[in-house]
């Protein structure tokens, strides 16, 4: 079967790297402000996880680092058999360039689900069968690339890589829906085509937006690299000695700049309420909404006394209703309701007690260190994929500036 003639036409190392220079621009700033997007809707509207606490926060990175480690796999099959099938060059450089940040996003995967893990599952590696299917993933990556790394001849190596990608997509559907096929720690899933999703929708939101947001870097990068491989693949072409330049304009800016506008207006315009622990209840007046410890429950019948603390304070909640199941000493707890005096009930703070509409439990330990972790390792390894990428685009534009200053030198 042949392909379409503009698919050829596209293919030419001249028309990609012309193409791509174009795009690129538009893909970093896209990329950059959903990115900021995301992590402020996840960070500053999203909810606090109820079992989780802050830690399920890891979410917002570790699903669109492990969709898209599945997703470049796939690009990399594809590539792999339209080099095999119609001999077409630039398909098996997408899948060379796409390979590392591909890893990449696998390494994200794993080790931010270790994270998530510890406090989650109280412990750091499960040997489940999504994280193995997912750790052979990553092995798949790295023979991939080693494969075409200890091959000299180039049509040897993309048609070796080739078959090896193709043969290891039987992994995919593996990790896809290997806590379906096995009793695993690993939650399901959670957006489904039919079903509705189980996630609050700021939270999905920031969870899709991230999502969208590193499959556009995972773009960024592979074409950067892409270039780089296109010069150093076809340096003895004509076109390579008038390379167009990557320009940066007033509308690239727009986009992340428009992003931060917004979010800087919706800060300055929206009244977020006051979360209050007990020993900030010196000052409060009326409805308050409190976090803080359980430190006990007394019960009789549907009416309930909590007694709420924090590290230097204490406050007595009442309550007439059903408790929430989850709701137990040395957890936590969010108390919306009205302060009034208290009527000799103690220990409770400045002598004030609340009387509680509603209260939910909540995990309120402290997932500073794991947040950071997570999101500090992330930001090292995309930032090391497109300084190495950036790197070797440039080395390889250099090497051709200089091949064409020696052949005018002679």
């Amino acid at each position: 079967m042949k392909l379409p003639n503009f698919i050829y036409r596209f293919s030419s190392p001249k028309h990609f790297y012309a193409m791509s220079g174009a795009l690129l621009p538009w893909i970093a700033a896209s990329a950059l402000g959903l990115m900021i997007l995301g992590l402020y809707v996840g960070f500053a509207l999203a909810p606090t996880h109820s079992e989780q606490g802050e830690s399920y926060r890891i979410i917002f990175l570790h699903v669109p680092a492990a969709s898209n480690s599945m997703m470049i796999y796939m690009v990399m099959a594809t590539s792999g058999a339209i080099f095999l099938i119609w001999r077409i060059k630039l398909a098996d450089t997408i899948a060379a360039a796409a390979a590392p940040i591909g890893a990449a996003f696998t390494f994200l995967a794993l080790v931010t689900g270790s994270i998530w893990g510890k406090p989650t599952w109280g412990t750091w590696w499960q040997w489940d069968a999504r994280l193995t299917s997912e750790l052979i993933l990553l092995f798949l990556y790295f023979g991939y690339m080693a494969l075409r790394a200890a091959m000299d001849d180039r049509q040897n190596a993309a048609r070796s890589s080739a078959v090896l990608a193709l043969v290891g997509v039987v992994n995919i559907p593996i990790i896809h829906f290997s806590v379906e096929w096995w009793n695993t720690l690993h939650q399901g899933a959670t957006i489904s085509k039919i079903a509705k999703p189980s996630m609050e929708g700021t939270m999905l939101t920031s969870m899709l937006t991230m999502m969208i947001a590193l499959s556009l870097f995972f773009a960024l990068v592979t074409l950067i690299r892409a270039r780089g491989l296109t010069l150093e693949q076809d340096s003895r072409g004509n076109w390579v000695r008038d390379l167009p330049t990557i320009q940066l304009r007033l509308p690239h800016t727009l986009i992340p700049l428009l992003v931060v506008a917004a979010i800087g207006y919706h800060v300055t315009t929206t009244e977020k309420e006051t979360i209050l622990s007990p020993s900030q209840l010196t000052t409060a007046t009326g409805e308050v909404l409190v976090r803080g410890e359980v430190r006990s429950i007394h019960s009789e019948g549907n009416q309930h006394r909590i007694l709420l603390s924090d590290q230097s304070s204490q406050t007595m909640v009442t309550f007439s209703g059903n408790l929430p199941q989850q709701l137990r000493t040395h957890w936590g707890a969010e108390v919306r309701g009205n302060l009034v005096q208290s009527q000799g009930i103690e220990p409770i703070a400045h002598g004030q007690q609340i009387e509680a509409r509603s209260i939910a439990a909540l995990n309120i330990r402290d997932h500073t260190s794991y947040l950071l972790a997570a999101y500090g390792i992330a930001l090292v390894v995309l930032l090391l994929n497109l300084l190495g990428a950036m790197r070797s685009a440039s080395e390889a534009r250099k090497n051709i500036q200089r091949k064409i200053r020696q052949e005018s030198n002679e």
